[in-house]
């Protein structure tokens, strides 16, 4: 008798797990090779799209402190389709911490919204960011990272490095 009721919550537990990962989405990673003098030279690019939050992080090939970064990451996201990038996420270094804001428009330049960031590693800086802030998205956006340099051409990074990603 009591074997019935172990299945029975086994067979539940593993729907429950089954459930909250496809609701979730899977965790993508993409790499990039090792082509800039920066700093902040993309090595990976992390994203995940749930119910609710957009998870974007970039890791580079070297570690660095907050401070020391010279160079702003940034995602240019096109969410309806329309083949022009309609929404920017930029991640920047601040007193505080890291910090992640989402612009909108063919620039960015008008703010939706700004949050404070994540430093999963000493390699990686990362953005939790309501799904909300990018309008009616569907995992089949495109999109590509990049590093917005402001002192030498030779630190700027695409990632990848021609085209775009499909798929957050």
């Amino acid at each position: 008798m009591r074997r019935v009721p172990l299945a029975l919550g086994i067979a539940v537990l593993i729907c429950v797990m089954a459930a909250g990962s496809a609701q979730a989405g899977p965790l993508r990673v993409r790499s990039d090779p090792n082509d800039s003098t920066s700093n902040l030279d993309i090595r990976k690019v992390i994203t995940r799209l749930s119910a609710t939050t957009m998870y974007l992080r970039l890791s580079s090939w070297d570690r660095f402190r907050t401070l020391d970064m010279q160079e702003t990451w940034q995602f240019a996201l096109d969410t309806i389709g329309g083949h022009r990038f309609d929404r920017w996420v930029n991640i920047y270094p601040t007193a505080r911490g890291i910090k992640c804001d989402v612009g909108k428009g063919p620039h960015g330049f008008t703010e939706v919204g700004r949050r404070p960031g994540t430093r999963p590693d000493r390699r990686s800086a990362a953005c939790h960011l309501p799904r909300g802030w990018f309008g009616h998205i569907h995992r089949a956006v495109r999109f590509k990272a990049f590093v917005a340099y402001y002192s030498s051409p030779s630190a700027a990074d695409d990632a990848p490095d021609h085209g775009l990603y499909r798929w957050i």
